[in-house]
């Protein structure tokens, strides 16, 4: 059986001051509890369930480590699920960066395998796609619709290959091979 583990506003160094900075007053207007430790439907605060596994896991850790100021496992679970909600921030960050990039790549393995009056119809058709597809939003589908296009010009083997290079550039699955 479960662990019901209730946030309890009391405990919370956040809960005092209310995440958006307010206080408990503040927190009241604004549909939150102002510390009655209320979880009905109309408050700011959720229970959750860990297994007692877990539960005990956490215990452990919280009393085991003062140096964290965890001063029990519902502190311990908020500082969790706040840094994890900041590393997958920082990593859709870090991603949107490096697709960015994915245009001009391209542009330059074409203008690298194709001669020039190939290449200017090339980047017609690229602007098209560009147009079409937005390759920040969609990096596969913008890389599968260039290989598609590459094979047009320099065939189906030699397009794949330059689109997973270009992949593995870009993080994708098969970025643990290494060039030797």
């Amino acid at each position: 059986m479960a662990n019901v583990f209730n946030v309890d506003p009391y405990l919370s160094p956040m809960a005092r001051t209310g995440e958006n900075g307010l206080s408990g007053e503040g927190r009241k207007e604004n549909g939150g509890s102002a510390g009655d430790g209320d979880t009905g439907p109309q408050s700011k605060w959720i229970g959750i369930r860990l297994s007692r596994v877990m539960m005990e896991q956490v215990k452990e850790i919280v009393e085991t480590h003062p140096e964290w100021a965890w001063r029990n496992p519902n502190d311990f679970v908020r500082d969790a699920v706040r840094r994890h909600m900041e590393y997958v921030r920082n990593q859709d960050r870090y991603n949107r960066r490096r697709v960015s990039s994915l245009p001009g790549k391209v542009d330059r393995i074409a203008e690298a395998v194709l001669d020039e009056k190939v290449y200017d119809e090339f980047r017609r058709k690229l602007s098209n796609i560009l147009s079409s597809v937005d390759s920040g939003r969609e990096p596969e589908l913008f890389l599968r619709t260039v290989k598609d296009l590459l094979a047009e010009y320099v065939g189906e083997d030699l397009s794949a290959r330059l689109i997973a290079n270009l992949y593995e550039e870009q993080g994708g699955e098969d970025n643990g091979r290494k060039e030797g």
